[in-house]
């Protein structure tokens, strides 16, 4: 039995990996985090008991002390905070599973695999729905191919700005700088929120307008899918969204420097964040749809392969629902011994089948479609 700490387990989607961990696993939970009451709250609700610990990601010794006597951590922090975690569980000797960053994070982190390998560490980065799950099918896909050409992911998210204040850092994180996309074996980067087209997704959900993210998989898939020469990730939301988030940011409501205002320092995308996220969902209901695509060859012959997924959630975003699932899985996994010493994402540290078959016990189906071309 080893010894698993959330770290931001009692957020939106920490507490989902909490939750599973406890009900499916027999390891020890701790639950980390800032908000102790917060952990209170989940721990009163939770079928057995946990070990919480006030955990400040900001300040190195709370930090620290967080992860002390920990096997596993699951970072479920924001996706700033990734490269720092990522250090301080190597600090600690500890194995990482965590939900996810943008690529310049990432890029970060494949940078300590020797430091992660020499403290006889496993991590995991970017192991949610998305990077995360999406990586696995894209493993999954070129496993039945001989040779893989394209990998092209696509994601519509209905859960809006208002969700949370966390959806609103990440929503403008995803929608300014540059997003990488491999072209003709080559990684080339260009503006996020550009590059609009139209994907076709299964019903209900239909035909959906969607834009460059700065998503990791380019950068990783590379590594551990030899030959592969295009791979891109593109998300769209409801089209009132859009226009939502193009005039916030048209406004510069995503600006990180303070101003000055009757006597208050401001800063924009703060006070955007906690202004739109204090509004919540409701009892709205939620969508997170995903489409992998990869095209290649099998017994020589060109195909292409199509994963699709969708999950729903009422009160709540379906995409804390399904990350903090995955995230939970993989953490079960790497706490089974489970992945590679060093750092390597999903593709390269997960068996599909283990994942998967796990995801389906929960009652999350994927769709697999073989066409040749």
């Amino acid at each position: 039995m080893a010894e698993v700490a959330v770290l931001g387990g009692a957020g939106e989607m920490g507490s989902v990996s909490v939750q599973d961990l406890v009900e499916r696993t027999e390891h020890e939970v701790v639950v980390a985090d800032v908000n102790t009451a917060a952990c209170e709250a989940l721990a009163r609700s939770l079928p057995r008991s946990v070990r919480i610990v006030r955990a400040d990601v900001e300040d190195d010794r709370s930090l620290g002390g967080a992860l002390e006597g920990a096997d596993v951590v699951v970072n479920a922090t924001f996706m700033r905070w990734v490269p720092r975690v990522t250090r301080a569980a190597i600090d600690a000797g500890a194995h990482l599973v965590d939900l996810g960053a943008y690529w310049p994070e990432t890029a970060e982190q494949l940078a300590m695999d020797g430091a992660a390998r020499e403290a006889g560490c496993r991590i995991v980065p970017g192991c949610g729905v998305a990077p995360g799950l999406t990586n696995v099918l894209a493993r999954r896909g070129a496993d039945r191919l001989d040779e893989v050409d394209s990998v092209r992911f696509a994601s519509y998210i209905t859960h809006p700005l208002t969700t949370s204040p966390g959806i609103v850092y990440t929503r403008f994180d995803a929608s300014t700088g540059t997003s990488l996309v491999l072209r003709d074996g080559e990684l080339v980067e260009l503006p996020s929120f550009g590059e609009e087209e139209e994907v076709g997704f299964p019903p209900p959900y239909g035909a959906q307008r969607v834009h460059l993210v700065p998503h990791p998989e380019p950068l990783t898939l590379p590594q551990h899918l030899p030959g592969v020469r295009d791979v891109d990730f593109k998300v769209g939301y409801p089209e009132e969204d859009t226009r939502r988030l193009r005039a916030l940011l048209e406004l510069g409501f995503d600006d990180a420097e303070p101003f000055e205002h009757a006597g208050a320092r401001i800063v924009p995308r703060d006070f955007a964040a906690a202004f739109l996220g204090r509004r919540g969902l409701g009892g709205a209901r939620t969508a997170n749809v995903k489409r992998v695509e990869l095209v290649g060859r099998a017994h020589g012959e060109r195909a292409r392969i199509v994963y699709d997924f969708a999950t729903e959630a009422e009160g709540r975003s379906a995409s804390s629902a399904i990350t903090g699932t995955v995230a939970a899985i993989a953490a079960a996994l790497v706490a089974d011994g489970g992945g590679r010493l060093g750092v390597h994402p999903p593709e390269g540290a997960l068996d599909p089948s283990s994942v998967l078959d796990a995801l389906a016990l929960r009652g999350f189906e994927v769709a697999e479609t073989v066409t040749p071309i």
